[in-house]
């Protein structure tokens, strides 16, 4: 059954987008489609898992406490978006202008270095950081729960 959802302005509670459909995911994948701007959005606690959000300006977006889990976020701009609990798992995130100045709470932030210090580079320097992350990269959540996630040295 349809119902209304309205995608609404995180900063003063304005209109954005509303559309008539059966979960925020179509909801969102019409207004990207529209090309509207969702920048500033309030997408907190959405459900999102799945969803291809390759081409949306989540700029300053609130996503915290989403599940973007296996999320499409390549080409997507992030920038000053608020990812706090978002649950990131297998989620593909673009490296490039549009995922800076990110905020995210501790546990995306040791999910993040846990790739770090897992990536293989023959750079000293590199080495030489990966070797004092290797401590709080330990505390990622997956450790021991997925057959991927390892332990990293820490010496």
């Amino acid at each position: 059954m349809k119902k209304l959802f309205e995608i609404k302005n995180r900063f003063d509670g304005s209109l954005m987008f509303s559309t008539k459909t059966t979960t925020i995911k179509l909801a969102i994948k019409a207004a990207i489609k529209a090309k509207a701007n969702l920048s500033g959005a309030d997408l907190s606690w959405a459900n999102l898992s799945e969803a291809d959000l390759s081409e949306a300006d989540l700029s300053w977006a609130n996503l915290s406490w989403a599940d973007l889990s296996e999320a499409n976020l390549s080409r997507a701009d992030l920038s000053g978006a608020d990812l706090s609990g978002a649950d990131l798992f297998v989620t593909s995130w673009n490296l490039g202008c549009g995922s800076l100045n990110v905020t995210v709470d501790a546990k995306i932030a040791i999910q993040i270095l846990y790739h770090f210090a897992r990536l293989k580079c023959e750079d000293t320097e590199v080495k030489e950081m990966q070797k004092k992350a290797g401590k709080l990269a330990n505390k990622f959540h997956l450790i021991g729960q997925e057959p991927c996630c390892a332990p990293v040295s820490e010496d």
